[in-house]
């Protein structure tokens, strides 16, 4: 039996979980909805910026935005789901994305108006009362707020977001070592990101064209197994 090749697959190629339960305050949910589109918008609508395509230096595969109000199940399942902090609401991000967990949050600062939307995020959360939070202190969404926001504050910022962040930032897609990890997370193409997708896929400027606009996407509607 042949030993298998092995690939070395750099930090830059690799890819992580962000699993983000942020809580909110009671109330806001339309509001935090409102922020994360603009956050989702501004970022596709400056996929041809004078900085680049955002799609390749974020690396973003997927990514799921939910909100679930306090006390509220999970709708759809017979099971308990997500669930809020007792006497807030939750906003459930979720996203596969590209190389290092700093540089992929970082690299959202360079387009103003999802600066915006997520300084409007900062505002509707609510830290009080989670135990071994400071909901004051230098990591907080209040502390970072008053110091000038997400920009001028990118650690903070960093150790904010990994507060609330079931993901690990360390444990990459495709690595068989999952010893004592909270979780498994499987890939079919270790290493391919998206800057790959997007420059080596014949024809990529035409089927995920930079700029919206240019093509228009249609999804019929698939459908359930029947269960009856």
């Amino acid at each position: 039996m042949t030993t298998p090749q092995t690939i070395t697959v750099p930090i830059t190629d690799q890819q992580h979980l962000l699993f983000l339960f942020i809580p909110l305050k009671k109330g806001v949910l339309a509001e935090a909805m409102l922020a994360a589109e603009q956050v989702k918008e501004a970022a596709k609508l400056t996929a041809a910026a004078p900085v680049g395509d955002l799609r390749k230096t974020t690396g973003v595969h997927y990514f799921t935005i939910y909100t679930q109000a306090d006390g509220q199940p999970t709708p759809g399942i017979p099971v308990p789901g997500f669930q809020s902090y007792p006497g807030k609401d939750v906003l459930v991000v979720m996203s596969i994305y590209d190389g290092q967990f700093d540089a992929y949050i970082s690299a959202f600062f360079q387009i103003d108006a999802i600066v915006k939307g997520l300084d409007t995020l900062l505002l509707l959360m609510d830290e009080t009362g989670i135990p071994n939070v400071d909901p004051q202190g230098k990591t907080s969404a209040y502390y970072i707020n008053k110091m000038g926001g997400v920009k001028k504050n990118p650690l903070a910022f960093y150790c904010l977001l990994m507060r609330y962040n079931f993901g690990d930032p360390v444990l990459s897609a495709g690595d068989s070592d999952n010893k004592n990890r909270e979780y498994t997370f499987g890939t079919n193409f270790p290493g391919l990101t998206v800057a790959k997708i997007i420059d080596n896929y014949p024809n990529a400027d035409k089927i995920w064209p930079a700029v919206p606009g240019q093509v228009n996407y249609q999804f019929p509607t698939a459908l359930k197994p029947d269960c009856k």
